[in-house]
């Protein structure tokens, strides 16, 4: 392969453009692409557009906050509420024990239409002890941690499990007499 390089004079002759060839360019450029093709926006536009999100976002934050403000003065109970896992980790796993063995029994209960009106009075006197709980919850919010308020919350967790306990063997008991008595009729 031949190397071409050396055949050109490169120092000889002076690559000079002609006169006017930058105004040509730029003529055929406009007529191409036409005047500039995009608006740019000036540096007060965008500082503008910068300016109304920042003041929309605080009018946001600030109606977000009082919204949230108005609710609490509105339900003072529910963010003033304390539970036994505030006070303690040891008391917070006693709770949650509990409150998961109550939410389990609650589940797993089957309401025989036969019974529906003992299961519904059973569930209006857990309410009320439900109830009563948050009491409990504000006193101890209010009064702080006394052994007294913590024994008497732990207390009413045990009186609801107890109580849907004893409507679970209820319902066993009542449902095991009606089989015997249907098995009496069948034979």
């Amino acid at each position: 392969m031949k190397d071409l390089r050396k055949d050109f004079d490169y120092a000889s002759k002076s690559f000079k453009m002609s006169k006017g060839h930058e105004k040509k360019f730029e003529q055929r450029l406009h007529k191409e692409f036409g005047s500039s093709s995009k608006k740019n926006f000036s540096k007060f536009y965008k500082y503008a557009a910068v300016a109304l999100i920042a003041v929309l976002s605080t009018i946001l934050m600030i109606n977000q906050t009082y919204i949230v403000s108005e609710n609490s003065a509105q339900n003072p109970s529910q963010e003033s509420t304390m539970r036994l896992g505030d006070v303690s980790a040891d008391l917070k796993t006693i709770e949650n024990y509990y409150l998961t063995s109550i939410k389990l029994e609650l589940a797993t209960l089957e309401t025989p239409q036969d019974h529906e009106a003992m299961v519904n009075s059973y569930l209006e006197e857990l309410k009320i002890i439900n109830d009563a709980y948050k009491e409990l919850g504000q006193d101890l919010n209010e009064y702080g941690v006394t052994e007294e308020i913590v024994n008497a919350m732990i207390d009413n967790l045990q009186l609801r499990l107890e109580l849907l306990q004893n409507l679970k063997q209820k319902l066993n008991h009542l449902n095991k007499k009606q089989n015997e008595n249907n098995l009496v009729y069948q034979i």
